[in-house]
């Protein structure tokens, strides 16, 4: 009941709510993974899955299974970094957990250094959204995850890296930028939300912290953009942005780091936008192996 290949396989089934799913996932056979299961039902003398309900939901029993396995796994992962530490960075595991627009215009030139200097660590990125890194950081599945604060409650520690400003994008052509002559000038020249009433407006899901803020300056200001689109990502905004479709909101990260194909025209807001602060977050008691503090190192540079 306590075998590493049993409670992975009652996690992974807990995880996809099918064993079909779940099979895929762990390259054993449906089969092969119902027999596990019941093997480990019939040690136990109790059923881990209501198999009347699809996805499958935990027994009581599963549920205090599925908790347990889960500490035998934080414990794993945690003898696991704490003897890699005796490596000295010659060899181990490091797994980050970050979004798309980050990894795309943080993590690059920091992973490319890392990985020079320490080529025996094995190095992971796991994209996900806000929501499910805060998930990945509590599962102990990421050693640390890119995320801002404030943090959601207690269990989270965290490294403060640094503060994202929020500015504006606009096309080229666009009247905005034409007037100055359709060529970036810096410091940025600054603009008021107020203005972008009625004008092609290139918005975040909803799901997007960035909506939230484009929200707030809507209210702030009274001002009724004309929404043409709502982007995944800022990534996607800024190269809908870019090739023409409309303005949009990014972050001086996205404007640092992204490599354009073609500039977009960029803006200082007049409105105050509390700027965001980007911390490496770990779970509170989780060890942070020297990997993770030596990669976090380079992130602070």
């Amino acid at each position: 009941m306590i075998d590493e290949h049993e409670w992975r396989s009652v996690l992974q089934v807990a995880e996809d709510g099918t064993f079909s799913a779940a099979a895929k996932h762990l390259y054993v056979s449906q089969p092969s993974l119902s027999q596990c299961i019941k093997k480990i039902e019939g040690e136990l003398g109790e059923a881990l899955f209501d198999r009347s309900q699809t996805p499958l939901l935990l027994t009581p029993a599963g549920e205090i299974y599925v908790e347990k396995a889960r500490e035998i796994q934080r414990l794993k992962q945690e003898l696991v970094k704490g003897t890699a530490d005796l490596s000295e960075l010659r060899t181990g595991n490091l797994c980050i957990g970050s979004s798309r627009t980050r990894s795309s215009c943080y993590l690059t030139q920091p992973l490319i250094e890392f990985h020079r200097n320490y080529p025996g660590i094995r190095l992971t990125v796991r994209e996900h959204s806000l929501r499910e890194l805060k998930e990945d950081v509590l599962a102990g599945a990421v050693d640390f995850a890119l995320l801002y604060e404030p943090l959601p409650d207690k269990n989270f520690a965290s490294i403060p890296l640094l503060k994202e400003r929020t500015l504006l994008a606009v096309p080229m052509d666009h009247p905005f930028a034409v007037r100055f002559g359709g060529r970036q000038i810096t410091p940025y020249p600054t603009i008021s939300f107020a203005r972008l009433h009625k004008q092609p407006f290139i918005k975040l899901q909803e799901s997007r912290r960035m909506a939230h803020i484009y929200r707030n300056l809507c209210q702030e200001t009274q001002c009724e953009p004309d929404v043409v689109f709502e982007a995944n990502s800022i990534i996607d905004a800024a190269e809908l942005c870019m090739a023409g479709l409309g303005i949009t909101l990014v972050t001086d990260m996205l404007v640092r780091g992204w490599r354009w194909k073609e500039a977009s025209f960029f803006f200082e807001l007049e409105e105050n936008v509390e700027e965001r602060q980007l911390v490496a977050a770990y779970g509170r008691g989780q060890h942070l192996s020297q990997a993770a503090k030596t990669f976090i190192a380079l992130l602070k540079r």
